[in-house]
Formats: C-alpha cells, structure tokens, sequence
C-alpha cells in the first residue's frame, strides 16, 4: 500500500508536466507520499521510520524523473555518439535526481516520529532539496514543482515577489494542508486547516487577476528571430557553406521583410553558423557585410575556439553583438556548461568519444547594450537558473534573451518543458523575454508571463514582435531567495521543537 502511495505521487508529479501538462495536479501530488509517511490519524508510533520513508521518496523521485525524462533515450541517433548508452545515462540521472526526495522524505518522517506533521514539514523540505538539487557543477533543477505552473501565468504573478521557489513552495503547502485536514480528529482544527487551504487556492488567483487587469502599458524593442531548423550535419564540412549561406540569406529576407518597421535586433539561436567567426575571416566578413546592408544590429550564437601558448585549445559556447559598420562590440561565453555535454566534470573520461563537447566556461556575465538598451544573455539551458537571469537584471538588463539549439531534444516533450521555464524568469523580474531555438521552441514572453508569440518546432521559420521592457527589480531581484531561507528557518525551529520534546520524554 505504501509503495503503491509513494509511486502514486511520483506518477502525478510527472503528469504536471508537458507532454500531459496536468497543471492543477500538482495542488494534491505529494498528498499520496505523506499519506505512505504516516497515514491520518494514526498515532505518532506508526509513522514509518526514516529509512522505510527514504526509501518511499526515492521511489517517489524514481518514478517522476522516469517520466519526466523519458525522452533522454529517445534522443536522435545522429545526436549521439553511442545511442544505446543513453539507456544508462537516462537511470544513472534517475538514480541521483531521486535522493533529493528521498531526503524530503526521510526529513519529514523524523520530524513525524517527533510531532511534526508531514503537512507542515514535507513542502518545506521538498522546496529546500529542489532549490539544492540546483545548485553546483551538477545542478538540474529540471522538473522543479513550480515550472509547473508556467501554463498558467495568472496564478503565479506572486513570482515577482517569491520566485519559482516561493511557487514550489505553496503547490506543495496545498498538498499539505489536505494532509492536515485528513488528519486532524477536532472540528475547530478541521475548520483553521480547511480556511487556510481555501485562503492558500483563493489568494494567488485574486491576486494575479488583480495583477493583470491593472497591467500598465511598457516601453518595448522590436526583435526580429531567426528559426533556422538545420540538423546536426551543419558540422560536417562539405555542408558548412551552404548552411551558413542559408541563416545569412533568411536574416537578410527577415530584415527586408520589416523595412518599414525594422527591428533593433534580429537574434540567431546558439551556435546558429557552423564556424569560428570572430577567428574565420571569411565566414565573419559574409556576416559582418549582411549586418551592414541590412542596417540591423545582430546577435550571433557560434562556437569558438582559441589555440592557447601551450598547444591546447580552448573553446567556448558564445554569442556576439554584431552592429552595422563596427562588427562586433560585444560577446559572451557561455557560464554554466551542461555536464557530460559540453564539458566533463570526470576528466579521466574525456579520452573517451561520448560526443561531448570540451567547452571551457566563461566568467562574465552576458550583459549588452544595443540603442542604448542593456539586456541580458542566456545560452541554452542557463535559463533554467534563477540565479543567472536575477544576476543579469541586477545588473541592469532591461529584457532577457535566450539562444538555444533545442534540436538535440528530437521530437519529444523536452523543447516544451525548457522553453516554459522561461515563464518564471519573465515574471520573476517583470522583463520581457525573447527566445531564438534552432528548432524551436523560439518566442516571446511578456513581463507577466504571457506568451505573445511561439513558434512550432522543426519548421524552418522567422518573425518579428515588440518584447517589452522591465521598469525596474522587483521585490525578489532585491531580497533573491528569501523563501528558502524562511522555509529553513522555519525548519530549524521545528527541529529545535523535536529535540526538546524529545528530551522532555
């Protein structure tokens, strides 16, 4: 029965997430996991102990991130070195995702034993493990309960003060307080748990609903986005030419297209022009010479490479701001590499053919300036991090830009999932964002989370449209994380509360 619990919750957590996008599940999917802790109304002697309950929310995790990530073996065989290796990788990545519930789990179980519900402690420690599981060389804060919720901008307008963890935090409190309404045996109690869930549901929709319908008009720039939708053969070299020629020649269509109202930028996905541009003179005078005819600045997405003085090379994922008749003012390499991907957190291993790429990461952060305007970068799989996108606006970035190459996805829900994350970080710091994908998913969001265009993926495609600017940091660009410090606070009180209960037994 409690495995059938834990495995229940797994099961709904994946579903909120495209491709089922089930968003409202998430209100009640950790409610199975904290009946297998401890059922309601059973005496504290019953709860499972905290191994049995780390064991339980492993399973949870097993069964979510399966799920979640079937698509990691489904990736296209021309993606991938050695296909049926992603296998492993898809379980070796199961295998570890799964100790961050595990942990909530086991934490919540120990707190139980000692009095502390599994309703009150439970979102607390599963919104701590989240945020932790997204942190370091290793984070993948992928399928965090609050991207959940991207279909539905109106009920998380609270972002702008609390995150995408503040949103975690109170989809898992719905779940809890149920629990608690369960497991309460007084009618007064009942009836506190019962006003404070429905204030819990009620509050957020009014407040979004307020939130948008007194939106005020922005200032906005007008972007122009390339779709190139070209496959991984792009490298190989009899096709570089016709490739390259190819992204220049629908740029140059895209800008004529809008001469009568150009954008101030047009945006290639990452690494969109198979070459070394800043270091091939050819391949940077066909870009530079498109920029100048076209009269519209361009940012560039491109690999690089740089022989260094002890023979080695380093190479980087970066972006370049390309303006008309002065080439490139400004670029960025990419911070925070995808692991096994474009860098090897094992060097030992890189002897070995994964295909992975040996990029080196940047240290600056992407902010640039085009007419005036500083806006922020964000290569690939960077919007994921809070951190990154609330670093950018602090330091000035007026709208956010994500370049992705979302081909490696293949046909498949992820495309989808990365591209909703991207809702958070628009609310999160009320600016606007535009996303250039290879393959799609590119679009534009505006500062409260509403989509106001979204291309399809594996169409050959561009477009222009207004993305609005930030008026200034929000309440959360101001105090960052400020949840996961209550919710830790709050955590050791409860500890503190257990241990002297304990001594006073």
């Amino acid at each position: 029965m409690k495995p059938a619990l834990a495995a229940l919750s797994g099961l709904l957590l994946a579903v909120c997430f495209p491709k089922f996008t089930l968003v409202l599940v998430a209100l009640v999917a950790l409610l199975p996991l904290m009946l297998a802790i401890r059922l309601p109304g059973s005496p504290r002697e019953t709860t499972v102990r905290p191994w049995t309950a780390f064991r339980l929310g492993y399973l949870t995790g097993a069964v979510f991130f399966v799920v979640l990530l079937y698509w990691i073996p489904e990736l296209p065989p021309e993606n991938v070195t050695v296909p049926f290796l992603m296998y492993p990788v898809l379980g070796i990545m199961v295998a570890y995702l799964s100790l961050y519930p595990a942990l909530s789990a086991m934490g919540a179980a120990w707190l139980s034993r000692r009095g502390v519900s599994p309703g009150l402690s439970l979102p607390l420690l599963w919104t701590l493990t989240e945020a932790l599981r997204g942190t370091g060389t290793f984070g993948f804060p992928w399928g965090s309960l609050g991207y959940a919720f991207a279909p539905y901008p109106h009920l998380i307008q609270f972002a702008s003060f609390t995150g995408v963890w503040g949103v975690t935090l109170w989809t898992t409190l719905v779940s809890g307080l149920i629990y608690l309404y369960l497991s309460l045996p007084w009618v007064s109690p009942k009836l506190s748990a019962f006003a404070l869930l429905a204030a819990l549901v009620v509050l957020p929709y009014l407040h979004g609903r307020e939130v948008l319908q007194h939106r005020h008009p922005r200032a906005g720039v007008e972007v122009g986005v390339v779709q190139p939708n070209v496959g991984n053969n792009k490298w190989k070299m009899a096709v570089r030419d016709s490739v390259s020629q190819a992204l220049i020649d629908q740029t140059a269509d895209l800008a004529e297209e809008s001469r009568d109202d150009p954008p101030t930028l047009i945006i290639w996905p990452e690494t969109a022009i198979p070459a070394r541009l800043p270091r091939e003179p050819y391949y940077r005078y066909l870009v530079e010479h498109m920029v100048d005819t076209t009269g519209v600045a361009l940012l560039a997405g491109f690999p690089d490479g740089v022989r260094l003085e002890d023979g080695g090379v380093r190479f980087t994922n970066s972006a370049a701001l390309i303006l008309p008749h002065r080439g490139i003012v400004a670029r960025y390499d990419k911070r925070h590499l995808v692991p096994f991907s474009e860098d090897f957190p094992l060097p030992i291993l890189n002897r070995y053919d994964f295909g992975q790429s040996n990029f080196t990461p940047g240290t600056k952060p992407g902010i640039m300036k085009e007419n005036g305007i500083p806006f922020g970068v964000l290569i690939c799989f960077e919007s994921i991090f809070p951190g990154m996108a609330r670093q950018l606006t602090d330091l000035g970035a007026r709208y956010l830009i994500n370049i992705t190459n979302d081909q490696w996805f293949g046909d498949s829900a992820a495309p989808a999932q990365h591209f909703n994350m991207n809702v958070l970080r628009a609310i999160e710091s009320r600016v606007g964002l535009v996303r250039a994908a290879n393959t799609g998913i590119s679009g534009i969001i505006d500062p409260y989370g509403l989509v106001v265009r979204r291309t399809d993926t594996f169409v050959k495609t561009s477009f222009t449209g207004v993305v609005e600017l930030g008026d200034g940091p929000t309440f959360y660009d101001r105090h960052g994380n400020w949840v996961l410090w209550l919710a830790g606070g709050i955590l050791v009180l409860f500890g503190a509360f257990a241990l002297v209960r304990r001594r006073a037994a």
